[in-house]
């Protein structure tokens, strides 16, 4: 298998990598606890602690003593290449051979570990350069780092700037809720208006949606990069 990190990581500890990076997209705040990992990966959690060890040693990963563990740059790096892989497959198993999502996933799961960067590139460009998954999950691009710094919280966007929903930072509770009102991963929203006391205005999918001071806090977003809104910096009451 092609790989342009520094070091060749197993199909197993590359698992692990990628179970981490999806549970920060689904809203857990790292460290994230070893019994968490342990649940999320189906795993016994002595098999976790000796793979944590491992992947830490290999400086994948950085353990935080009775909090849990967090990915470094570069076990980012790894997870974000499987990812991307995984969901271009799905796009191109569901779009391109009308397979069902369940099935192109089981299969998609299989092939992430085999794509070079390569091959994840011109699936790319075959599939139109796709942003978002068949489930709404945003797409990674082929280095996130410099992606990942433009997030803005969706309450510092401009208004009427189109933007991405990439991650909603917040407990399963609020999560649910805002997932009914479609602000979830993959998601375009707009802010039409603002409150001076932070309440909010969108536009998703078509239809307004109202969020109370504070909410907008825990959605996280990019900002398209070829819109240029029409009143820059302008805030329309909100009533």
């Amino acid at each position: 298998m092609e790989n342009h990190n520094t070091q060749l990581v197993s199909e197993s500890e590359e698992m692990y990598l990628l179970t981490l990076a999806l549970l920060a997209e689904d809203g857990v705040t790292a460290p994230v606890p070893l019994a968490a990992l342990a649940q999320a990966r189906a795993i016994q959690p002595v098999s976790v602690n000796q793979m944590v060890r491992k992947l830490a040693d290999a400086g994948l990963v950085t353990y935080f003593p009775y909090k849990g563990v967090a990915l470094t740059d570069e076990g980012q790096s790894i997870a974000t290449r499987v990812l991307r892989s995984r969901r271009l497959w799905e796009v191109f198993l569901v779009e391109r051979l009308g397979m069902p999502a369940a099935e192109a996933d089981s299969l998609a799961c299989r092939l992430e570990h085999l794509t070079s960067d390569d091959v994840a590139g011109r699936l790319a460009c075959f599939l139109d350069d796709p942003q978002v998954s068949p489930q709404g999950k945003p797409i990674p691009r082929h280095d996130t780092r410099p992606e990942r710094a433009a997030w803005l919280r969706l309450g510092q966007t401009q208004l009427e700037t189109p933007a991405q929903v990439m991650q909603v930072d917040a407990d399963p509770v609020t999560r649910a809720f805002l997932a009914n009102e479609g602000l979830r991963p993959g998601s375009v929203v707009r802010v039409i208006a603002a409150g001076a006391r932070g309440a909010l205005l969108l536009e998703v999918s078509g239809r307004s949606v109202r969020l109370a001071p504070g909410v907008a806090a825990h959605i996280l977003v990019l900002p398209s990069p070829d819109y240029e809104p029409a009143h820059a910096g302008a805030r329309s009451p909100l009533v």
